[in-house]
């Protein structure tokens, strides 16, 4: 699915480092600075930037790594399509799990001594309230404290040093500060033997929280990103190429060429699209369709990159190169959702960016304003600024619309929904109108077998078996209808002689002499031709139709496709025809009513036929032979009077109208274009993925607005508190994590859509 979005001229690094929306806006605008780039978007979700240049290259990728490098953080090259590398996740949750028992284990003597001597002085022997008692224990405290900051935060003190030296600022250097002045002032309270400065219990327990919270948040994303890691799985990454020789070998799939013979075996994911040469066997094609039952595919049928055959062996032709199959198209579209960022993202980074250095000058306000009112307690005043320095930190900031775009836009392609931008999921959950295409969105996009009519001495089975046999040759689709429709009525056709066609108009041939089961034989069949299309085909061979125009306009006043069928001078009968709605359309309109959605057909189709299936499917507004450019003018007019509209389609002629509405989504394996051009692409054809995917975008949305305002409202409500009331450091070291763990587990809540 290659779209204007994702040239050649795009580079993608995975990088390692980042914690908040301070760090997302210091690598933003790291690579924003390197000569050739046109835009950056960098998430801190997925730990992916996506940067698009005026050309690319390894000098430009070498270029952008170093710049990531310089500005604090680890980059490294990341290939389109593809999740981080599979270890990453384990070990960062090693690595956080390892700093959390370091952080606990030599935090714990601290911290009970500290609560010991708030909740229990009198307990303690007097010893210990004597000076060289004192002494004694704040040495050990100290200590244990050094090891706790240097241990199991040393990373961040690291991550501190290299952002300040750079004249930036990120959560690690809050909260940095923090731990440092707590510890500086402990040092300093033992020496000058000042009960009030021994805060070494809030450097430890700064150190501890960040430690737990960080460790849980590192749990959390993982699971966020599980989704997205099961739908990269499924992208084959090797096949057997069968060698011209003989034999096979094992190659990557970018090694694959259109025309390569590729063998599949059971259980194997089918490497690339691709068109059965030998063999036959049952393959899972859920992924792109969401149907669950596994169909047969044989020699001359097509098969998808990124389904699995689960029984029988194939070998399939290569229509398509490794990069530009089914399941690749996908992923990339999914990938691209997640570079992309939706307006809510945008407040969310501009506030991040100015964010760190104001809570610096609130800090330093803090501890000059309470010094200055005269309260006499440094200790006091210390404190104060510390619970501001830490409570502020901008994480959840960082992470909430991230998080939500990822774990929905991942839920939403394993349901079978992708969206081609962040924005895109804002704007579909707004939708209260749906404009829809009928032929092959509504219906099944394929004529069948409607009804029979004879007007002679024949039966209706024997009208049909005739108008089967001339048929039976034809690519038509309604020829092909009439035929599949004898078929399932068990009727065996005759073998035509001396075919003639006419484009648009039909078929007509001589049959041999046979018995007709139940009816009488055509007398004139063996001497005559039998003539099937049009009336005026029929006329040309001069059958009179005139008689039977009656019966045709009723058929066609059904909205039925109807086709004659006639030999010697005279209409033996009527074919009606017509394209099923989709077993799925009734339900999917239903439930788009019960969303608060209007559903209005827009058709290229004969009233007959529109009205036909709208009345069906419960459908009170439509519109019949309506042009691309009438389509187009329906979406200006419905948005101009304030309607948020989505429009439905699957074809070519749909491409302007998907284009201009709020929200364009194209359905089942429609034309490319109409793919290119829509911002949702539904897979599989399944209308009920159209009020899914409405459903979907909703809920996100609503999950980025909680997000949001839960960490905007976080920080307005703690900063006061933290300034103001007497609360403990490592409080509110404890609220700032919840803060950020609370909006990860909040998004989280996305993965159990359905």
């Amino acid at each position: 699915m290659t779209t204007p979005d994702t040239p050649d001229r795009q580079v993608e690094l995975h990088i390692r480092g980042m914690h908040c929306g301070g760090c997302v806006a210091a690598v933003e605008r790291a690579l924003g600075r390197v000569a050739g780039v046109q835009s950056v978007s960098v998430n801190l979700a997925t730990e992916r930037a996506t940067i698009r240049s005026d050309e690319a290259g390894p000098g430009l990728r070498d270029a952008l790594v170093s710049a990531v490098r310089e500005a604090g953080y680890d980059a490294q090259p990341a290939e389109p399509a593809t999740p981080p590398p599979s270890g990453d996740d384990a070990d960062v949750l090693r690595r956080q799990g390892r700093r959390l028992a370091l952080a606990a284990t030599l935090g714990a003597p601290v911290v009970a001594w500290h609560l010991l001597t708030m909740l229990a002085p009198g307990a303690l022997p007097h010893v210990l309230h004597a000076s060289a008692g004192f002494l004694a224990i704040g040495a050990v405290q100290a200590v244990l404290t050094f090891a706790v900051v240097a241990l199991a935060g040393g990373s961040m003190l690291r991550g501190a040093a290299v952002v300040l030296l750079r004249g930036q600022a990120n959560m690690d250097l809050l909260v940095s500060l923090g731990t440092l002045t707590a510890l500086a002032a402990g040092v300093a309270g033992l020496v000058t033997q000042r009960h009030a400065l021994l805060l070494f219990d809030a450097a430890a327990m700064i150190v501890l929280f960040v430690a737990v919270g960080k460790f849980l948040e590192a749990r959390a994303r993982r699971q966020a990103t599980a989704s997205l890691r099961r739908l990269f799985e499924r992208i084959p990454r090797r096949a057997t190429r069968l060698e011209p020789g003989g034999g096979g070998s094992d190659v990557p799939v970018e090694a694959i060429r259109v025309g390569d013979v590729l063998r599949v075996p059971p259980d194997a994911p089918v490497p690339v699209d691709g068109e059965v040469v030998a063999g036959h066997a049952t393959v899972d094609e859920s992924m792109l369709t969401g149907e669950s039952m596994p169909v047969e595919r044989g020699p001359g049928q097509a098969v998808s990159g990124g389904t699995r055959v689960r029984a029988g062996t194939i070998d399939i032709r290569a229509t398509a190169t490794g990069t530009d199959s089914a399941a690749m198209r996908i992923a990339r579209m999914v990938e691209l959702a997640q570079s992309t960022k939706p307006p809510w993202q945008r407040f969310a980074d501009r506030a991040a960016a100015v964010f760190v250095p104001a809570v610096l000058l609130i800090a330093a306000a803090t501890l000059v304003g309470w010094l200055w009112l005269g309260r006499g307690e440094l200790g006091w005043a210390i404190e104060r600024t510390i619970a501001v320095l830490v409570v502020a930190c901008p994480c959840a900031l960082g992470l909430a619309i991230p998080t939500a775009v990822v774990v929905g836009t991942s839920r939403a392609a394993e349901l079978g929904v992708l969206v081609r931008d962040a924005a895109a999921l804002e704007a579909a959950g707004a939708v209260d109108e749906v404009l829809i295409d009928k032929t092959g969105t509504l219906t099944l996009g394929q004529p069948a077998l409607e009804r029979v009519v004879s007007l002679c001495e024949l039966s209706n089975d024997d009208v049909l078996r005739l108008a089967a046999s001339v048929d039976q040759y034809s690519e038509h689709p309604l020829a092909r209808a009439i035929v599949a429709g004898a078929r399932q009525r068990g009727l065996s056709l005759l073998e035509p002689a001396d075919l003639e066609t006419s484009p648009g108009g039909g078929v007509a041939a001589t049959l041999p002499a046979a018995p007709q089961a139940g009816a009488s034989v055509v007398p004139t069949v063996t001497t005559e031709r039998v003539v099937v299309g049009t009336a005026a085909w029929l006329a040309q061979h001069g059958i009179e139709v005139g008689k039977s125009a009656e019966q045709v306009d009723a058929l066609a006043a059904e909205g039925l496709s109807v086709v004659c069928v006639g030999a010697g001078s005279r209409v033996l009968g009527l074919v009606g025809l017509a394209d099923p709605p989709h077993p799925e359309a009734r339900d999917a309109v239903a439930r788009l009513h019960e969303l608060g959605v209007r559903v209005r057909v827009l058709s290229g189709d004969r009233h007959a036929a529109v009205s036909r299936l709208a009345n069906s499917l419960g459908i009170d507004a439509f519109e019949a032979q309506v042009t691309p450019e009438q389509k187009l003018k329906r979406v200006h007019e419905r948005m101009a009077a304030g309607r948020r509209v989505a429009m439905v389609g699957d074809g070519i002629n749909d491409a302007p109208a998907l284009a201009a509405a709020h929200v364009g989504i194209a359905i089942g394996a429609g034309a490319d274009v109409a793919r290119e051009t829509a911002t949702i692409c539904l897979v599989g054809h399944s209308p009920a993925l159209i009020p899914r995917a409405i459903r979907l975008s909703r809920a996100s949305a609503r999950v980025m607005r909680q997000n949001l305002l839960w960490a905007v409202g976080y920080n307005l409500v703690m900063m006061p508190i933290a300034i103001f009331t007497p609360l403990p450091p490592a409080l509110a070291t404890a609220a700032m994590m919840g803060s950020s763990l609370s909006v990860v587990l909040n998004a989280l809540r996305l993965r159990r859509l359905a």
